[in-house]
């Protein structure tokens, strides 16, 4: 949250305007969104309702999140933002399931996802995607996660197009971890000029993709580089 930024408290809300602009609240609950091009910034919601931000009911497009706090109160608040044609910038995420869950058209960038739920059962990812085309994370510091920083399935179809570029990774089995068998082969993959931590319990990434383009990767500590 930018310095000086003065919040009014608020309960849940629902936006159904075109345009709209939500920002400056304190919100114990959720943003249900049912209108294309909202901007939501300056604003902290603390919640352990499923969806922090409700953004898919009617297909909407253009929701812009920024400068703004989303704190899951348990590992019930699935993710802060789902699932697609959305994006977040300079967010705070934690305490949630999984930060967000990005399957098609979305841009994260300059984001923190950190100290996640992690509870018995879970399986908790910094970024979920379970199919779609066209997620970029930039410039984003994430970790935290008991599963994964990324990761990827094939649940609702193959993983096209994902570009991690820049980021800061942590944590998980494998950090990144892009799957997909048969006709969910992810393809498009670019992984390129990030910084990893050594907290995984397997290695940086595991791929499925079978032509990723991999460049400039390191381990934080030493820069050594990760091929």
């Amino acid at each position: 949250m930018p310095p000086g930024v003065r919040l009014v408290p608020s309960g849940s809300i629902t936006v159904d305007e075109d345009g709209a602009v939500v920002e400056g609240l304190d919100i114990e609950g959720t943003i249900t969104v049912l209108a294309d091009d909202v901007t939501i910034r300056h604003v902290r919601i603390r919640t352990d309702d499923y969806y922090p931000i409700r953004y898919f009911d009617e297909g909407n497009v253009g929701l812009v999140v920024e400068d703004s706090e989303i704190e899951g109160l348990s590992g019930n608040a699935t993710a802060a933002i789902s699932f697609a044609h959305y994006t977040a910038r300079r967010l705070n995420i934690h305490g949630t399931a999984d930060g967000f869950k990005a399957d098609s058209d979305v841009l994260i960038e300059d984001c923190w996802v950190h100290d996640l739920s992690n509870g018995p059962d879970e399986h908790n990812d910094g970024v979920q995607s379970t199919g779609g085309a066209g997620v970029t994370l930039r410039h984003n510091d994430i970790s935290g996660a008991s599963n994964a920083a990324v990761q990827t399935g094939d649940l609702n179809g193959a993983t096209i197009d994902l570009t991690l570029e820049c980021n800061w990774f942590d944590g998980g089995g494998w950090t990144l971890n892009i799957r997909g068998t048969g006709e969910t082969v992810p393809m498009g993959t670019k992984i390129l000029h990030n910084r990893f931590g050594r907290g995984h319990g397997y290695g940086p990434w595991t791929l499925d993709d079978p032509d990723p383009i991999i460049e400039g990767n390191v381990y934080d500590d030493d820069d050594s580089p990760i091929p």
